[in-house]
Parts: C-alpha cells; sequence; structure tokens
C-alpha cells in the first residue's frame, strides 16, 4: 500500500524490487488496509472513505492474475483472515459493525452473518477453538471501554470477557491507531493478552475468562 495511491504494488521480496502495479483507480480506491487468504488466492482491501465520507465496499483482488474481481458483496470495514484461512472477519468502526464471512477450500466466499457492537474495536486476535477441531474463535478489544468481546466464527455465539480497565487513550498513544492491542499466543497456546493503560491482562482462551493482571511493582 502507498499513501494516497490508488494502486497495490506487488513486490518480490528476494530481489526488494517492484514487480507489478496493480491499478484501483477504475473503483476509486485508496487501499487503506488489506487481508490475504490462500483459499482462492484473494486479497480484501478496505479502500477509504470518499470525499463524501462514503465507506466503499471491500474489493477482492485475484492474486494470481493480479486482477481486480469486484465488490465484496457490500462488506465494508478492516479485513482480518484466520490462520486457516477460512474465515474473514471485518471490522466497520462507523457502522458498529463486525461481519464474518467463510471461504469454502475452493475459494467460495460465503455470506456474511453480522454482529451489531458500540465497543468500538481496536484489535482483533484469532484463538484455535478448544472444543471444535480445525475451528477459530476471535477476540477483539476496544478502543473505550473495559471489554474484551468473545465470538465462536464456526456458531456466531458471543460472549463478553469483562473488567479490564480503561484502555491507553486514543490521544495518549499516537504512534498507533489501535490504542488497546490484543495477541495471541501462536498456534498451540491458550493464553492472550491486551494492556490496559496501567497494567497488562492475561486471559485464558480455552476457558473464555480472565486469568490474571500482572502490575508494576
Amino acid at each position: 500500500l502507498h499513501k494516497d495511491e490508488p494502486v497495490l504494488q506487488k513486490m518480490d521480496l528476494e530481489t526488494m524490487s517492484y514487480i507489478k502495479t496493480i491499478s484501483l483507480k477504475e473503483y476509486n480506491c485508496i487501499p487503506q488496509s488489506l487481508a490475504y487468504t490462500h483459499l482462492g488466492g484473494y486479497y480484501f482491501i478496505c479502500c477509504k472513505p470518499d470525499t463524501t465520507g462514503a465507506i466503499p465496499p471491500q474489493l477482492i483482488v485475484d492474486s494470481v492474475t493480479d486482477s481486480v474481481i469486484g465488490y465484496n458483496g457490500d462488506v465494508t470495514g478492516t479485513p482480518y483472515i484466520s490462520p486457516d484461512g477460512h474465515y474473514l472477519v471485518s471490522i466497520d468502526d462507523v457502522k458498529g459493525l463486525m461481519r464474518v464471512q467463510s471461504i469454502t477450500i475452493r475459494g467460495e466466499v460465503q455470506d456474511a452473518f453480522d454482529i451489531h457492537t458500540n465497543l468500538h474495536i481496536s484489535d482483533v486476535a484469532f484463538q484455535p477453538s478448544f472444543t471444535e477441531a480445525h475451528q477459530y474463535n476471535i477476540y477483539a478489544s476496544s478502543s473505550t471501554q473495559t471489554d474484551v468481546l468473545f465470538v465462536e466464527l464456526s456458531s456466531g455465539k458471543v460472549k463478553m470477557v469483562k473488567s479490564l480497565k480503561e484502555p491507553v487513550k486514543t490521544e495518549e498513544w499516537p504512534w498507533n491507531s489501535k490504542n488497546r492491542l490484543i495477541k495471541d499466543s501462536g498456534l498451540f497456546g491458550q493464553y492472550l493478552m491486551t494492556p490496559s493503560k496501567e497494567s497488562l491482562f492475561i486471559l485464558d482462551g480455552r476457558l473464555n475468562k480472565l486469568n490474571c493482571e500482572i502490575t508494576e511493582g
């Protein structure tokens, strides 16, 4: 992604050189963020709001042909892909909407189910399910509130992990738009961590609850 340019730049990491420019000008899309799934080989592009402030739907780009396939229906927001490539989670903070789409082995993008939330999601982390094989759950931290949202992606079941104290204020975290990160512990780990203003919280992904709080001193 290049700032304020309606293009995607493809780079060869071995030679560190640009090898392809994919134009998004036809769709008036200045890309803001993207996510990739190996299932179908798609990039999902979140475009910046247009001059009227309207947020266009995500674009889908084919990584094999480097061509724009079209819009991802009416799905808007920042895209996140689960580690297995089977789930696309899109966060639209303006609409207060999390949209979850499944992607088949053949690369077919299924219809979304919606979760409405006023959490103002800051960051998300994927966690392998401990109750279902080959499934993932998602944890989403809030930029303004003390709760973390838990979603079982296979069923849409929602739960809140509460009382994680206030996050750092956005204006006090100028180097990143995500003022409350949340991180998993890898493929076989069951713990996640997220900071508050004055401490660090460890969540238990197996039990879906707070494990402990770490403070200074």
